[in-house]
Order: C-alpha cells, then sequence, then structure tokens
C-alpha cells in the first residue's frame, strides 16, 4: 500500500516520520498518519480588498434576482453599519470578482453580529438604541424606537414569524411583533419585575429554543450578571449567574422556568446553545458552567416536571481560568449529533467531540492545536462546518493564528484534510455556503488586514 508520499511499503515508516518533522514546526500542531497539510484542491483560493472600512461580520442571504437561480448571496458588514456584496456566480471560480457599487445601508451597531430573522431580514441594535431590521431582498432598512434603548452589545433572537426579543440597556426584555404596518414593540418585561427578577446580561444573545418539542420556540436569557468569576475572556469580567426561559403567548412573553449556576460558578458564555441531543423532538439547552475549583465544563439542560435540569455534562477542564468554548451540536461524521468544543482555545486548543451518553458527555475524539477566540473578543463565531467530498470539515485557525485548518472526525480521531496559509488572522466570523450556485459549498472569511478570503469550488 502507498505510504504518504506514494512511496513503497518498505519506505513508508520513514517517510511518514519525516512529513512528521517537516509539518510540525511550520503548522503549530503535530502530524499524524493520514494528514494532508496542502490546500483544498477542490477550492480556488481568492483574497479580496473590501471597499469600506473594517469588516466585521459575513452573511449569507437567499438569492435576489431571478427565481431560478439557486446561489446564496454573501454580505460583509463593515465597521460603518453598511453591508457590502461582492458579485458571486457560475464565473467566479475563473475571473476576476467585482463589488456591487451601492451597498445596503443601515444604522446597526457592530459589537455583535445581528440576528438572522429568516426571509432575507437581519435584525440588532442600532446606534441610537432603536431596533433595526435590513431586508436583504429589497436592500433597505427600517427602525423602531422601543420604549427603552436596547443594548448595543446584545443580539436578538427570533422566536417566530414575524416576533423577535431582544435586550435593553437598563436590562429588560422587550418583544416585538411585525404586523401590516410594519415591526412594533408589544411588551416590556422591566428588571426587578415579577416576570424578570434579575436584570438580562448587558451583552447577551437570547436564544430561541423548542424545549417541549410543540413546535413553538420558548426564549432562552441569560441573567443575573456578576463579577464574582474573573477571568473575563468574553470582553469584560461579568458573566451570567442564572438562565431564564419564557414561553411566547400572543404578545407576551411567560415566565416559566430558571436555573442558577450555583455556588461561586458562573455561565462563561454570552449566551446558550440549543439542539435535540437525544432526538425526542425536544431541545435541550447547551451551557459552559465556570467555577474557581474546576473551571469550565459544559452542561446539557432540558426540561423536566417543567424545569430547567441538568440531563448530562463532561468532565471539568481542571483548574480556574481554564475556559472551554462550545461551538455547538452537529452530526460531523453521519453517526448521530455531536458537541463540539475547543477546550482552552487561548492554550493547548484542543479540538472535542463529545457523545451524549446517558447522563455523561464523553469525549470521543481530542485534538490540539487548534483555536476559535481571541482572549476579550465577543466573536465567538471563528469557526464553520465545510462540507466538501463526503466529509464533514471543521474549519479554524491553527493555533498561531497564521494557518486555517479543517478538520473531519474519522472514528475516534481528527484527521486534517487540508490548511491554507493565512497572511493576517481571522477577523469576522467564518461562513459557508453555495456562492456560485453549482451545487457545492464555498467558504469565506474577513481578515485584520481587511481582505475578503474566499475559497470558491472549483470542480
Amino acid at each position: 500500500m502507498p505510504g504518504l508520499f506514494g512511496s513503497s511499503p518498505m519506505r513508508t515508516w520513514p517517510g511518514l516520520c519525516l512529513a512528521a518533522l517537516l509539518l510540525s514546526p511550520a503548522i503549530g500542531w503535530a502530524a499524524e498518519i493520514g494528514d494532508l497539510a496542502d490546500p483544498p484542491e477542490t477550492h480556488r483560493v481568492v483574497r479580496l480588498p473590501l471597499p469600506g472600512p473594517e469588516p466585521r461580520w459575513l452573511f449569507t442571504a437567499p438569492p435576489r434576482k431571478r427565481q431560478k437561480e439557486t446561489a446564496l448571496s454573501l454580505l460583509v458588514l463593515t465597521a460603518d453599519g453598511r453591508f457590502h456584496i461582492p458579485r458571486l456566480g457560475p464565473e467566479s471560480a475563473k475571473k476576476n470578482i467585482q463589488w456591487e457599487p451601492n451597498p445596503i445601508p443601515s444604522d446597526l451597531t457592530v459589537d455583535v453580529p445581528p440576528a438572522d430573522l429568516g426571509g432575507g431580514q437581519l435584525a440588532g441594535p442600532g446606534r441610537d438604541g432603536f431596533f433595526v431590521i435590513v431586508s436583504t431582498l429589497a436592500r433597505e432598512w427600517r427602525f423602531v424606537r422601543p420604549s427603552v434603548p436596547l443594548s448595543a452589545l446584545s443580539r436578538p433572537t427570533g422566536l417566530a414569524l414575524g416576533t423577535a426579543a431582544a435586550a435593553g440597556e437598563d436590562g429588560s426584555l422587550v418583544l416585538f411583533r411585525r404586523s401590516a404596518g410594519g415591526w412594533h414593540e408589544v411588551q416590556r418585561l422591566a428588571p426587578g419585575s415579577s416576570a424578570l427578577p434579575s436584570a438580562v446580561l448587558r451583552d447577551a444573545l437570547l436564544t430561541a429554543a423548542d424545549l417541549d418539542g410543540d413546535g413553538r420556540k420558548e426564549l432562552i436569557v441569560p441573567a443575573a450578571p456578576s463579577d464574582r468569576y474573573r477571568h473575563g475572556v468574553l470582553g469584560d469580567a461579568v458573566e451570567p449567574t442564572e438562565l431564564r426561559a419564557f414561553r411566547v403567548e400572543g404578545d407576551k412573553l411567560l415566565p416559566f422556568a430558571s436555573f442558577p449556576a450555583g455556588g461561586s460558578g458562573v455561565f462563561e458564555s454570552l449566551g446558550a446553545l440549543a439542539a435535540d441531543l437525544d432526538g425526542d423532538g425536544r431541545e435541550e439547552i447547551l451551557i459552559t458552567r465556570s467555577d474557581p475549583a474546576g473551571g469550565a465544563a459544559h452542561l446539557v439542560l432540558g426540561l423536566r416536571d417543567g424545569k430547567l435540569a441538568v440531563k448530562a455534562r463532561n468532565q471539568p477542564a481542571g483548574g480556574g481560568n481554564r475556559w472551554s468554548h462550545l461551538l455547538g451540536a452537529f452530526d460531523v461524521d453521519r453517526s448521530g449529533l455531536k458537541v463540539l468544543a475547543v477546550e482552552t482555545p487561548h492554550g493547548a486548543g484542543a479540538l472535542l467531540a463529545l457523545r451524549l451518553r446517558g447522563e455523561e458527555l464523553r469525549e470521543r475524539a481530542r485534538r490540539s492545536g487548534f483555536t476559535t477566540h481571541t482572549i476579550g473578543s465577543r466573536n465567538l463565531w471563528q469557526f464553520a462546518l465545510l462540507r466538501r467530498g463526503g466529509f464533514t470539515e471543521v474549519v479554524l485557525q491553527e493555533r498561531g493564528r497564521n494557518r486555517l485548518a479543517a478538520l473531519a472526525l474519522v472514528g475516534n480521531r481528527w484527521r486534517l484534510r487540508w490548511a491554507l496559509s493565512l497572511p493576517s488572522p481571522v477577523q469576522s466570523n467564518i461562513v459557508t455556503g453555495d456562492f456560485d450556485g453549482d451545487g457545492r459549498e464555498d467558504l469565506a472569511l474577513a481578515d485584520s488586514k481587511g481582505r475578503l478570503l474566499l475559497l470558491l469550488s472549483q470542480r
């Protein structure tokens, strides 16, 4: 059987050793058998200067023009609140790419990405505390003046078609509805009220989850901010100490459950994630809990007798100030959902795959040398999943932030599928989608030098 470089069986082992010696210093992780360290041969790499100021966030949107068009639009939100759009399509992999001349204006703040409400609508806080809705199809934006200014650091969430919730600057919750006359505020829950005893985290990422399996989304809110755990990796040293759940009934948010971090712990996260891990039709909540003794551990919460309770957890990272970045739950190897996380992304940077087994999140695979986060940043989306060549690849930066790497879960091991040099670190989130309409996924990110990097499928 040929070796790594096509050598005969007698020369395979020396060849692999040489490959490991050559690859390890350059890339920053220990090479393993089966690794491939070249750029992906299936994609053309395009680096495109941005026409606007510093890029912040990337989004995919439905095609705008012809009904038969299948290519997704790619939008780049820059620091001035405008969306710039590269002209992508079937010929993108062969020709120079230009930018559309008229970016979409908006009054959005850009410290966190706006929420995708579906149907080509994005929503977030505006610079004056307004609720801003951007239509990527009509290429226009509208705003609602709420009864209290919205927090510039918080991301809203959609709860149903035409319904969204957002956090106020004062720690309140505000519910918005769309009617024939447009979007408008229908309810505000003030902090300290019976429905909201503690304030919402100022930089909260609100989450929608179907906890009871009835097809309707509940609202999950990080609340009761505290500075009792001074790690401070997510923008400041203020973290939520409880989660609160609300049902939507008509034009009302009704509280029905809460879960405290307990003891000296906090939820070291800006918000929860949701996924149906056990396949029972009800989504669970995924959240990271940290304390000075054990460090970070990932919890799976679900409804039990109408209350939020721990269904499973993994082993803590082992000591205070050791954070683990919870990425979400994904079926990366066609054998069911795995919880993915990067343990200590500011240190060894181990990519973990965890599988739900009874009351445990058991480790399925681990590989060090990668990162998804910068200390002090609220950008929690510097990773993506790319479907390519029959595999689902987890794309993220290697620990030195000078290479992009793609790993696939094969059995109980992470295999490196490709790597790409980065002249400067990733600045934005990383997104995937079919940008050229050929039925295969592409990848996009913006770097710290203000350039858009595209991986466009070419065969």
